[in-house]
Order: C-alpha cells, then structure tokens, then sequence
C-alpha cells in the first residue's frame, strides 16, 4: 500500500471558507445563469448589433493611412511592385463592396436596427470607395490617368512642364 492511499480525503468542502470572490455553486444557479442569458432584452440585443455594424462599417477606413503611405513609399515607376500595388487598391475594395457588405450585415440586421444597419452599410461603400481613391491618386502620380489633350488626341503636342512643385 503506497502513502497516497492512506491519506484521506475531506469531503465536506464546507469546512473551509471560500477564498473572495469564489461561491460553490450548484447545479441550480447555473440553469439561473443561462436563463438570465437568455432573457436578456432585445433592445440591448439590437443595440449591440447596431455597434458592432459601426465597427465593420468603420473597419476599411482604419487601412486608408497605411495605404496611402505605403504607395507613397513604392514610388512612381512603372515597376511591377506599384502596378500590383495600384491593381489591389482597386480590385480589393470592388471586391469587398460586390461580396462582402451583405454578407457581413445579414446577421446583425433586426427589426429595430433595420435603417441603423443600412447607413453602416452605406458607410462601408464610402469607406471602400475612399480606399479606391487611394488608387487613382497611385495612378495619377504613375502618370497612368489621361489628364490632357494630348493623351487622348494623336495629333495634338504633348504637354511640356517646365517647373515642378513637391508638396512633399
């Protein structure tokens, strides 16, 4: 017979004093828990699903600083690293706009929140389209956007810049 064998072992867990912050809890007060859970009022419900719509609402226009930095940083060539870059500011956000926005707020809409749940939505488009935007500023400093006559008409002269200005 080992040692573990011989010693006992207390069954009344009451003869102890529970640490703060712990209570032995039956098996009564967790069915009182769940149904606290699932009485919960549907307003607060709608409330926190209109929230967490603003959050993916919001979501596409916290990338927009690190995108425009990022376009910055590649330069104005015509290399494959900018045109890939340039190509994913546009196809992205399309994507995100044509796939996603339902799919991300069908779950959150309910009666209450219905127009609350469309303007996020409407956010979100803005948020995608700002982000698109990034991309046609990339293209305008590549050179890529026809801005004059002459990028569309053969006949006409290029256009000479005799001065620059950097905002930069």
């Amino acid at each position: 017979m080992s040692d573990f064998e011989s010693i006992s072992v207390i069954k009344t867990p009451k003869s102890y004093k529970s640490p703060p912050g712990f209570e032995l809890s039956t098996g009564s007060k967790k069915s009182d828990t769940a149904a606290q859970i699932k009485k919960q009022d549907p307003k607060a419900i709608s409330d926190l699903k209109a929230k967490k719509a603003w959050e993916i609402a919001m979501g596409p226009a916290k990338s927009i600083p690190m995108n425009l930095f990022m376009s910055y940083m590649t330069g104005n060539s015509l290399q494959i690293i900018p045109i890939m870059m340039a190509f994913n500011l546009f196809m992205s956000p399309l994507k995100a706009i044509f796939t996603e926005t339902n799919k991300n707020f069908k779950q959150l809409i309910t009666p209450e929140n219905s127009n609350d749940i469309l303007v996020a939505k409407a956010i979100f488009v803005l948020c995608q389209l700002a982000c698109m935007s990034v991309g046609v500023w990339k293209l305008n400093t590549m050179g890529l956007i026809p801005r004059h006559r002459s990028d569309w008409l053969a006949w006409e002269e290029v256009v000479q810049v005799k001065e620059w200005s950097s905002i930069f």
